[in-house]
């Protein structure tokens, strides 16, 4: 049963939302949305070791790339748009935000 994770906070204001990488498993994946974006920049960013984890263990990562075009964030994880946001959030069987 895949779950689809939806981060929408900045990693630099919320400290506990790379906890929620924590809990998805080989099969779910992870959607960088709204403020959660930045931490696909560098590696410098508080995310970034969650994130590595994460995809170590088999978790697919996305960012919302409209969100990315507003911030200013470039990123080599893969981008969608609102119809492939659209299109994760049918194809897993669960959301958790």
């Amino acid at each position: 049963m895949p779950t689809l994770f939806v981060l929408s906070h900045a990693p630099h204001s919320d400290p506990n939302e790379g906890k929620k990488i924590l809990f998805a498993r080989r099969g779910d994946t992870v959607i960088l949305i709204e403020d959660a974006v930045y931490a696909a920049g560098p590696n410098t960013k508080p995310l970034s070791p969650f994130i590595r984890d994460g995809l170590d263990r088999g978790v697919t990562f996305h960012v919302l790339e409209p969100d990315l075009v507003a911030r200013g964030v470039e990123t080599v994880l893969p981008k969608v748009d609102y119809g492939g946001l659209v299109d994760l959030i049918v194809k897993h069987e669960r959301a958790v935000h």
